[in-house]
């Protein structure tokens, strides 16, 4: 089973100089999680994480990327909704997943609305989206991370 996970980046972050992998740069609760079930043997294997990101639109968790800090607005949002639009629909037809976890923001929700490709496999019923606050947000995308590692495991 093949799975992506969809964050947006974290005004929290790693204040080294050189440029750091996203997942390294950003220190957001999310990112905690994601170390730690990684540390700890649990992140489930064929699972893709992509991040938009305020300053770089939608990149991997492997992309380099230096400090900076620029806040998400509406206007910055909608600067790049058809740029990450038209890359999430790329990757979301590359990737043939089964299975896609959303956990952005209103704003960051924003610049991915016009992929055409997330609505379709929304249709399908194969997105997931985090709701409610914050805790609930987190604890939703933790179960969604353990979820599919007990499945591999076969835990």
């Amino acid at each position: 089973m093949k799975r992506l996970l969809l964050i947006s980046c974290s005004d929290c972050k790693n204040t080294s100089p050189e440029p750091l992998s996203a997942i390294e740069r950003y220190n957001g609760m999310v990112y905690r999680i994601m170390r730690k079930a990684r540390r700890e043997g649990y992140w489930p294997r064929n699972t893709d994480v992509l991040i938009v990101s305020a300053q770089y639109g939608l990149i991997s968790e492997d992309t380099p990327i230096g400090r900076y800090d620029q806040k998400m607005t509406k206007a910055r949002s909608l600067e790049l909704q058809q740029s990450v639009s038209c890359f999430l629909d790329e990757m979301l037809k590359e990737g043939h997943y089964d299975e896609i976890f959303i956990n952005v923001g209103k704003m960051y929700m924003q610049s991915v609305s016009a992929s055409t490709e997330l609505d379709r496999v929304r249709s399908v019923g194969l997105v997931k989206e985090a709701a409610g606050g914050i805790g609930m947000r987190l604890q939703q995308t933790k179960d969604w991370i353990r979820s599919q590692w007990k499945l591999d495991s076969g835990s």
